[in-house]
């Protein structure tokens, strides 16, 4: 059993509890506009160009064997459209200006990877995230991954959209320790416009994820996170209005958390040869993003714990 998993990071702290290894996974259902992965949105994974790395010996244009590289004013042109990502490009790059963003793994790889640090995640009361992309995307995979690792006394988290099937998700997130669930727009109109989809799905797989908490078939714990993107999610209606939707579902959340835009992918966007909105976007005031802290605390009561996280900038 192989999936295609496009990045990983080990020491991470922001993924879920303590201090852990995350694994992205390839490909999503959404379109969100302010995307900090977008090498992961496509079921296939993208070829990428270094212009920090290339030699301009234009071995690539070469050798392709679509002829769908060019080199322009502006650097290395893909025509994307007709690209078959073969990797002739990437094998005969000399100076590994040109990659594949994915690879395949296999269950195996991935618990030997994530076994290195196991005395970290004792010590840090940490453990392994399956992020992306979409990680549900892969479901038996990230079941059968699950399971080995938990037998090796792993805790493990899934840090999903929610955006699923709801039969397949229910058979999912039942198997994990953590289900880190982004709500990120309470709008289903607004939802649309800025992911690509409707959040109906979305909520109903979060009901059924917190019907089977409230009735102890569920045992890990529920984290709900929204970015807090500008012009998008940051509004203070969206804020109380997501409130609401924790609140119907009373303690058996056990964390919200307001997660601050960060502009650090402008370089992945620039390297795909993509056009990124958010590009000249600074990031949020730190009042701006202590306001809406304050305001979604207050709003819950202290029904459940609402955390800020995420760099901000100093107020001017």
């Amino acid at each position: 059993m192989e999936a295609l998993i496009f990045d990983t990071h080990r020491g991470t702290s922001h993924d879920g509890e303590g201090l852990r290894t995350t694994f992205f996974f390839q490909g999503c259902p959404l379109r969100c506009r302010w995307c900090h992965n977008p090498e992961g949105i496509p079921l296939q994974p993208y070829i990428k160009w270094g212009a920090r790395k290339c030699i301009g010996c234009h071995t690539c244009v070469k050798v392709c064997p679509g002829k769908i590289l060019e080199f322009t004013e502006t650097g290395l042109a893909i025509d994307r459209r007709h690209c078959t990502r073969c990797g002739v490009c990437t094998k005969r790059c000399p100076s590994k200006a040109l990659q594949i963003t994915a690879r395949e793994w296999t269950v195996d790889e991935l618990v030997e990877y994530a076994l290195k640090d196991k005395h970290f995640y004792d010590v840090f009361k940490g453990g392994v995230t399956f992020s992306g992309g979409e990680a549900t995307l892969h479901i038996p995979f990230i079941l059968e991954a699950a399971e080995r690792l938990q037998a090796s006394g792993i805790n493990v988290a899934l840090d999903t959209s929610g955006y699923c099937t709801p039969e397949l998700f229910e058979s999912a997130f039942l198997s994990f320790d953590y289900i880190l669930f982004d709500l990120k727009i309470a709008d289903t109109d607004l939802h649309k416009k800025f992911t690509g989809t409707a959040n109906e799905l979305i909520l109903k797989n979060l009901a059924c994820i917190c019907r089977k908490k409230k009735n102890s078939e569920y045992i890990g714990e529920v984290w709900i996170r929204t970015p807090i993107i500008p012009h998008a999610t940051d509004s203070e209606e969206n804020i109380l209005s997501i409130a609401e939707i924790i609140k119907a579902y009373g303690d058996v959340i056990n964390r919200w958390e307001l997660c601050a835009f960060n502009n650090m992918c402008k370089n992945k966007y620039r390297t795909l040869g993509i056009t990124w909105e958010y590009m000249e976007v600074d990031l949020l005031p730190h009042s701006h993003m202590q306001s809406l802290y304050r305001i979604a605390k207050r709003a819950l009561e202290d029904l459940v714990p609402v955390v800020s996280t995420g760099l901000t900038a100093q107020d001017r």
